[in-house]
Parts: structure tokens; C-alpha cells; sequence
């Protein structure tokens, strides 16, 4: 199912369209929309191909990221599962940059957190954000293939109405 929302986060205005890749879930899709809303300030770019000059050298996409003024990636995020490997090579190339990995869980957060600590050098520089509690469900089941997204939302706050579902959820930092 693809999801057409229309968003109307901290007094803007956006269109963006989730459509599902190969054998991806609604799950890894809310994730994707949850982290736009997160990091709306940063004007998120979803659909990244490699094509776009920011990746030039690299053999694998984000589900979203941000760039700076200059066109260098400043932002990196992986919704859901992600390889040891790909975060190793993220935090030797990307030295300046964040690197943010969104869960669905409290208990997967903690998992990959201790997992970095255990085969990662540099773990610290992998931040990781899960939703509380069962929130993460409840906002899957607002979403549908039209969503209407209203409210405010950026550092770990999202506080919108979803459907005319209200949805206040605070993630958690790993």
C-alpha cells in the first residue's frame, strides 16, 4: 500500500509519497514517516538514489537523510534492522555527521545498543531512538493510504493528529 500524506508540521506545509520497495512493511514505512516528521527542520530527503551526488562512493542508501549547505550528508538515517558492517563503514566515512538508527521497541533499541557496544569501535557515534512503549502500534494503525498529518514535531516530540487520531509520543534516546 502506498501512503500519500499530506503534512502539516510546525506551520509548513508538505506532500510526500511512501511508496513500499521490495518486501518492505507498513512497520519500515512508519518508521520512515515517523523520522521525517522527527528531523522536519532539517528538510529530509526520503527517496534517495545513488545517483544523487552526496553518495557518489557509496554502494548503499539511507531511508533518509539531510545534507548542509554544501551538499555534504549531515544526516544518516537507518529505520529498523541495519548490518554491523554498514554502520562500521558509516562512522569511519562519516566523521561529521549524525548517524541515527529508529526502532520500534525499547527491547530492540537496547538489543542493537549492546550489540554496537559489543562489535562496533566507535558505538558512541550511533544514536539510537525507539518509540515508548506500545505507541509505535498505535501509530502504524492511524496511518492510511491518504493520511493527514497535523501538529508539531521535531528533537524526540512528535504531538500530532493522525486521521483525526491524536498522537502525543516522546521517543527514547539509546
Amino acid at each position: 500500500m502506498k501512503i500519500r500524506c499530506d503534512l502539516h508540521i510546525n506551520g509548513e506545509e508538505r506532500k510526500l509519497l511512501l511508496v513500499p520497495g521490495i518486501n518492505e512493511s507498513i512497520e519500515h514505512r512508519a518508521l520512515k514517516l515517523a523520522s521525517y516528521l522527527l528531523f522536519w527542520s532539517e528538510n529530509p530527503i526520503m527517496d534517495v538514489s545513488l545517483r544523487n551526488s552526496a553518495l557518489a562512493g557509496y554502494d548503499f542508501l539511507p531511508d533518509l537523510m539531510a545534507l548542509d549547505e554544501t551538499g555534504a550528508i549531515k544526516l544518516w538515517v537507518e529505520c529498523g534492522s541495519t548490518t554491523m558492517n554498514k554502520l562500521n563503514k558509516l562512522t569511519r566515512r562519516l566523521s561529521q555527521s549524525r548517524i541515527v538508527v529508529m526502532k520500534e521497541t525499547e527491547h530492540d533499541a537496547n538489543r542493537l545498543r549492546e550489540e554496537l557496544r559489543r562489535k562496533l569501535e566507535r558505538e558512541a557515534r550511533v544514536e539510537i531512538w525507539s518509540w515508548p512503549d506500545r505507541l509505535f502500534r498505535e501509530w502504524v494503525s492511524a496511518l492510511r493510504e491518504k493520511t493527514e498529518i497535523y501538529g508539531e514535531s521535531g528533537g524526540l516530540l512528535i504531538n500530532v493528529v493522525v486521521n483525526e487520531h491524536p498522537l502525543v509520543a516522546e521517543l527514547k534516546r539509546f
